[in-house]
């Protein structure tokens, strides 16, 4: 069951971790309970169902997205890939331009991680703009490769005097200027990298083509990002348009959204709708309204208990409470979604289509 900070600060966690809630070391140390919780295993609330609209077959993911564990499309399951299947040694890689073959079968191929979430048209200016004046002064650092040289901008630092990677800019008041904008020109397809403070409104990053002089949307980074970073995969065979035939050479209507029977097909979405159950990436809690990423308190407190166990190198008594930890979130799973419903896909002849198996036989 979901949880906020306040309420794990009402709880008996302050007092069995020996920390007042007022203390910055007592979210700090639920943060990090909370973090190697949730590596641990794939625990209730720490993955879900996505329904996505999908316009090309190139998808980034929102930050909460860790990794994609299945998809389906058009009712049909997707092969999930890493970042490894393209380079077996036995079988070729599939073809993921226009010169693939018709036969080519569907699967989602890793394209690892991403700090925007649309690319460059061109080469660009970068425009940062807040939403609250509370945010005016603190600075961004933006990383990329310079649109002239194709080399990593280098800049001097104004306030440290030292040169750092990429540029910094200074977030102004939204009342008085809408955005800043970089001095440098990035190269496409876009950002290397970028670290900004915790902030109290959500930063909206626009790439202004120098050439056409068109912005687009790149990234929407919320207050608590400080390295934002996405999971992108590519989609091989999506068909192009949702209902009509696609490259997988699907019959008319294949993909026609008609919802999931609690959530209603979205109409604004004229393209192809994907469904995928993804694992959750950690987000810390910052403020008293936040939601806790491990909702289950009683893990957390053991936890908490374990990590100050560990630096007083009591190893023993540490792994006793991490094992307590685990119990309780096993406990959970099991009552939130029994084993026995589990299910259990077996495939002895492999996961190519049948009459790709049994062809030339029947």
């Amino acid at each position: 069951m979901r949880k906020t900070l306040a309420q794990a600060k009402n709880s008996t966690i302050p007092q069995a971790v020996g920390l007042a809630t007022c203390d910055d070391r007592f979210v700090q140390l639920l943060n990090e309970a909370q973090a190697r919780l949730a590596e641990m295993g794939k625990w209730w609330g720490t993955y879900k169902k996505l329904r996505v609209c999908v316009t090309a077959g190139c998808i980034t993911w929102p930050r909460e997205v860790k990794t994609v564990e299945t998809m389906n499309l058009c009712g049909y399951n997707i092969p999930v890939r890493n970042q490894w299947y393209e380079f077996q040694a036995d079988e070729r890689a599939p073809r993921t331009g226009c010169g693939r073959e018709g036969c080519e079968q569907d699967q989602l191929l890793d394209r690892g991680m991403v700090y925007q979430y649309r690319d460059f048209t061109g080469a660009s200016k970068i425009r940062v703009y807040p939403s609250l004046t509370a945010d005016a002064g603190k600075r961004v650092l933006l990383q990329g490769l310079d649109a002239g040289t194709g080399q990593p901008i280098r800049t001097l630092d104004a306030v440290t005097g030292e040169y750092v990677w990429g540029e910094y800019v200074t977030l102004p008041n939204p009342a008085v200027t809408a955005y800043v904008e970089t001095t440098n020109t990035f190269k496409v397809p876009g950002l290397t990298g970028a670290q900004k403070p915790l902030t109290q409104g959500s930063l909206t990053i626009v790439a202004y083509n120098t050439t056409t002089a068109v912005q687009t949307q790149i990234a929407i980074w919320g207050p608590s990002e400080q390295n934002p970073e996405y999971r992108r995969t590519y989609l091989i065979n999506m068909p192009e348009v949702c209902g009509a035939n696609g490259c997988n050479g699907g019959a008319l209507n294949d993909c026609i959204d008609h919802g999931d029977g609690c959530v209603p097909a979205d109409e604004a979405c004229t393209n192809t709708v994907v469904e995928a159950i993804v694992r959750l990436e950690f987000i810390p809690a910052v403020v008293d309204s936040d939601w806790l990423f491990i909702g289950n308190l009683q893990a957390v407190k053991h936890m908490m208990k374990a990590i100050q166990k560990e630096d007083r190198n009591q190893y023993t008594e540490a792994e006793r409470e991490i094992q307590l930890a685990l119990r309780a979130l096993r406990n959970e799973l099991e009552a939130y979604s029994p084993n026995e419903r589990s299910v259990i896909n077996v495939q002895p002849f492999g996961s190519a289509k049948i009459e790709y198996r049994f062809g030339g036989f029947i």
